[in-house]
């Protein structure tokens, strides 16, 4: 599968990675994709990855992830003609302060790109974990549980097996408006990590009583 990835951060470059690692190609799209920094990036991911413009990326893969800063979402994506293409948010809204986001629970991010990237298919995911966990999302032998919402039922299928290949616990929560519950359990999670000592060091996960 060819994956667009728009960002070479943490976030991005993270995911960018291991995808890259497991087989798949990888087109980071980057305002500058000349930059020693996304040369280094490209040098970590081994053959399977390049990097072009955030146009030429989105425009190459099957698949393009969102992990641009949620501030320039609307601007970016709204340049894009998506045709049928799975998008993924990994954005979460927050505030200028850090402190809060600027959607939620009667609205959210994820429809909010949704109505800006014109003909994409968009799935909620990747927004309630550290880019740490990202790397490496097993903790004591379990793995951390990866919520994720959208209305096609084709592209959450797709998005969901790549979190699976990750090692993440893949958990369908359900339609896309669903992103307004996954987007606060991410800022509590930002809230956790970093007022209240988390760090990177913990994650959410989903726990089944047997019987």
């Amino acid at each position: 599968m060819k994956i667009a990835i728009l960002g070479t951060g943490r976030v991005g470059g993270t995911l960018g990675r291991r995808w890259s690692q497991g087989g798949h190609h990888v087109v980071f799209g980057s305002r500058t994709p000349e930059d020693a920094r996304v040369k280094q990036l490209l040098a970590e991911c081994g053959e399977n990855a390049e990097a072009v413009s955030l146009a030429q990326a989105v425009q190459a893969a099957d698949v393009v992830i969102m992990a641009l800063p949620w501030h320039v979402a609307q601007e970016e994506l709204s340049k894009h003609d998506f045709d049928g293409k799975v998008l993924v948010d990994c954005t979460n809204p927050l505030n200028a302060q850090f402190t809060g986001l600027d959607l939620g629970f009667d609205t959210s991010a994820a429809e909010a790109i949704a109505a800006w990237a014109k003909g994409a298919r968009v799935v909620k995911a990747f927004n309630t974990v550290s880019s740490a966990a990202m790397a490496d999302p097993t903790f004591d032998g379990q793995p951390a549980a990866m919520f994720y919402c959208g209305d096609d039922e084709q592209a959450k299928a797709i998005v969901g097996s790549l979190a699976g290949e990750l090692g993440f616990d893949a958990v369908d929560a359900g339609d896309l408006k669903v992103a307004r519950l996954i987007e606060p359990l991410a800022m509590l999670y930002i809230h956790m990590a970093v007022n209240r000592g988390w760090g990177s060091r913990r994650a959410f996960r989903v726990v089944e009583r047997g019987g």
